[in-house]
């Protein structure tokens, strides 16, 4: 068994995740030449502050362009990978319901910041819910190639994972219910 339709599959969910890389640290950029502009404002050099101004939408528009590109491969490759695997049908789900959140949530980010601040922490939940469906995946492939190694390594990594984004996440709920809501 080669499972063509889970290879294809990963191979376009490891394109998404660099290409979520990439957007983010375009989006970084963006927010870095922002705050140059502010400063070139207040020392009196507009012409700089234009410039950095152009940069920082020429990069978010940039950096938008390409997350949205990487949702797409993540969502193609999950559906590909699904059809050898159900942990990747699982793991889209998840991700369905995260976007959902966040649909959800936008109507209340200025209005209601605590209902925000749920959706957001309930779509880092199923981002943490679809990673782990993602490495089961690859781990169950894996075990049915007979690759052991491979099985182990991902083991290694989903604890590595899951305690980093359960910090993360305990972090966000903290902020939510104890700096925004009082």
């Amino acid at each position: 068994m080669k499972f063509p339709n889970a290879l294809s599959g990963v191979k376009k969910l490891f394109a998404a995740e660099i290409l979520q890389l990439l957007g983010m640290m375009a989006m970084g950029a963006a927010a870095l030449m922002i705050g140059f502009a502010g400063i070139s404002v207040q020392t009196e050099h507009p012409g700089a502050a234009l410039g950095s101004g152009i940069g920082a939408a020429v990069l978010a528009i940039g950096g938008v362009v390409v997350l949205v590109i990487a949702a797409v491969f993540e969502i193609v490759g999950l559906v590909k990978a699904g059809r050898d695997d159900s942990n990747f049908k699982y793991a889209l789900y998840m991700i369905l319901v995260g976007i959902a959140a966040l649909f959800v949530g936008s109507f209340f980010q200025t209005s209601n910041p605590t209902v925000y601040n749920i959706c957001s922490n309930v779509n880092n939940i199923t981002d943490l819910i679809s990673t782990i469906y993602v490495i089961q995946g690859v781990m169950s492939l894996a075990g049915r190639l007979g690759n052991a190694e491979m099985v182990v390594k991902g083991g290694t990594i989903l604890k590595t994972i899951i305690g980093i984004y359960t910090f993360a996440i305990i972090a966000a709920i903290c902020y939510t219910f104890f700096i925004i809501i009082p």
